[in-house]
């Protein structure tokens, strides 16, 4: 069976209006901050969906696959495969545009989203690994469009993230809302783009570290309020993290690369999650790569989840960091726990 090139054609983000700084008063009901929690995740500012200002995750993932759809020239037809992802167990309708008011746990993004965008012809689907599910959903299309199976896939990662935060946790203070879209597509005669080597695994040792729970707020000593579903971090979270986290994905890079020619130093380009500075300091020393290699973006948009990698990537490319013909690898780590790395050669990815 022939095999086909995959290449990533495009990609974009749709962020929230609404900026949240660390002394914003969503923050007052937060016990007194320490000063090592803040340098811990490097975060400043983040941003959080409004209904107000007319955002949802399924409205930004609308919007962003849109703008994707117009820039390359193509019509809803024309996509195979819709794959979505969004880590909140419940889509929204904070913007009231569900064919019936009120939220829903299914069906879930990709199927709204397929109707409201017309892609009626597409493959639509829902993953749902948290921080790794950009990258998996990557090589899920990829493995679609090698096979003959599909020309054209899009890839949604839409977070609404800040409607299950507990603002009584200082773990509130981490998780940021956004939107990313990317097109994957057959590659053409003679292109050089191609998904080139792939390693993922996961390790549940950890799993109470991080996870989502049906609870009252921390504050909430009482428990006389309202029992939701909220994100967890440990009491110990932010040490465990240092323990185990830093050594799996340069692990994932380096039997990703092993699967090549390559080593770190024939690498361009790193797009990592953004979990936080320190934890990424930690990826690139392990890799044995310098900062001229990779951003790091936390500081304006805190941990944006499944977002944070193709967002990275959007913004090498607005920045020039990524070129035509670079071969790139994207990596990272999502609760659970799973570990991801890609290597990609791309030629002229469209950011938009």
């Amino acid at each position: 069976m022939m095999e086909h090139r995959v290449k990533i054609a495009a990609i974009t983000c749709e962020m929230p209006r609404e900026r949240i700084r660390n002394d914003s008063p969503v923050f007052a009901r937060l016990p007194e901050t320490p000063a090592r929690w803040w340098r811990f995740w490097g975060i400043e500012e983040r941003g959080h969906f409004s209904a107000a200002n007319d955002e949802s995750e399924l409205l930004a993932a609308e919007r962003a696959c849109q703008r994707i759809l117009a820039t390359m020239g193509l019509r809803p037809d024309d996509i195979d495969m819709l794959i979505c992802s969004s880590s909140a167990p419940t889509l929204s309708d904070s913007a009231g545009v569900l064919p019936h008011a009120g939220v829903r746990m299914h069906p879930r993004l990709s199927r709204v989203l397929r109707e409201r965008l017309g892609v009626t012809r597409a493959l639509a689907f829902d993953t749902q690994v948290e921080c790794a599910s950009f990258m998996l959903n990557m090589n899920i299309g990829a493995s679609y469009i090698r096979s003959g199976r599909a020309e054209r896939v899009l890839v949604v990662c839409s977070e609404y993230v800040s409607q299950m935060l507990d603002f009584t946790s200082h773990s509130c203070t981490i998780f940021a809302d956004g939107c990313a879209a990317a097109l994957l597509t057959r590659g053409g005669e003679g292109d050089v783009a191609d998904l080139i080597a792939v390693d993922q695994f996961s390790n549940a040792d950890h799993y109470e570290v991080a996870t989502g729970r049906f609870r009252h707020e921390e504050g909430d000593t009482r428990k006389e309020g309202p029992v939701k579903p909220y994100f967890t971090l440990s009491d110990n979270g932010q040490a465990e993290l240092q323990e185990f986290v830093p050594e799996n994905v340069p692990k994932a890079v380096a039997r990703a690369l092993a699967r090549t020619a390559l080593t770190p130093a024939d690498i361009d380009f790193f797009v990592f999650h953004q979990p936080s500075p320190i934890l990424v300091y930690s990826w690139a020393s392990g890799i044995g790569i310098g900062e001229d290699k990779y951003l790091i973006s936390t500081r304006d948009t805190g941990v944006m989840v499944s977002v944070a990698v193709p967002h990275n990537l959007w913004m090498a490319l607005e920045q020039g960091r990524i070129a035509p013909g670079d071969t790139i690898v994207l990596a990272g780590a999502g609760i659970g726990w799973g570990f991801l790395a890609q290597v990609w050669n791309v030629d002229g990815i469209v950011a938009c």
